[in-house]
């Protein structure tokens, strides 16, 4: 089941990475937006569709989308620090900065799928009615 998941979840990635620079460069070469606006554009549209789309396709979740819309943006804040946090140590151990990137987004890959598993699309425990804070 995770492996599905996983690989439900890294198509779900590619195709918001095409959409995502899509609505950037469309913004940016068909409407003349700045590139800082062009990226917001983007990036607010690559989360919803990254919220959706993980949601139903990939986790298959059927509770309300409130609580888990919540525990998403706050997974991908964490997601983004370690991301971070990743990067700058293997740039301080002296890594070439195109491989601190690369190793920074698999710890952002990594940290997403498993907050999204565990903390945002959790299913309740077996028996438990209750709603999902």
């Amino acid at each position: 089941m995770i492996v599905g998941q996983l690989f439900r979840f890294v198509l779900v990635g590619v195709f918001n990475t095409a959409i995502g620079y899509a609505i950037i460069f469309g913004c940016m070469y068909l409407l003349g937006m700045s590139p800082v606006v062009s990226n917001a554009a983007g990036y607010l549209a690559g989360l919803a569709i990254s919220f959706t789309l993980n949601k139903v396709f990939t986790f298959k979740s059927k509770a309300k989308s409130g609580a888990e819309l919540g525990r998403f943006l706050a997974a991908f804040l964490v997601a983004y620090l370690a991301n971070l946090g990743a990067l700058l140590a293997c740039l301080r151990l002296g890594l070439h900065a195109g491989w601190s990137q690369v190793v920074a987004g698999v710890v952002y890959i990594a940290a997403t799928f498993l907050l999204n598993k565990f903390y945002v699309f959790r299913l309740p425990s077996e028996g438990s009615r209750q709603a999902l804070p």
